[in-house]
């Protein structure tokens, strides 16, 4: 799924109303290893990360002006690894109990 699409999906689902792609931004974004925040992407993952690490972007800003940004990075695992921020803020248990 793409990230747009995914995105989309995931606040269908948490704000309780269609999202339409159309309104939803979209971005390729390479990042270098060595500038990468630990807390957007756990040290974990970058050691087994190529250099740089090619992530996707997607982002929403709600009618309340709400900013939602979801990045996802290839892992070479079936599910890439996302990570959601709403409001420049981390949310780690923004995507619970959405597959």
């Amino acid at each position: 799924m793409s990230t747009e699409h995914r995105l989309s999906e995931v606040l269908t689902n948490k704000l309780g109303y269609y999202v339409p792609v159309s309104e939803i931004g979209y971005e390729t974004i390479w990042l270098m290893k060595d500038e990468v925040d630990t807390q957007l992407i756990p040290k974990y993952l970058l050691d087994n990360l190529g250099d740089p690490i090619v992530a996707d972007s997607a982002s929403y800003t709600d009618a309340n002006g709400n900013y939602y940004l979801l990045i996802s990075v290839e892992t070479g695992l079936p599910i890439p690894y996302e990570v959601c921020l709403v409001n420049d803020e981390i949310v780690s248990d923004f995507l619970d109990g959405i597959d």
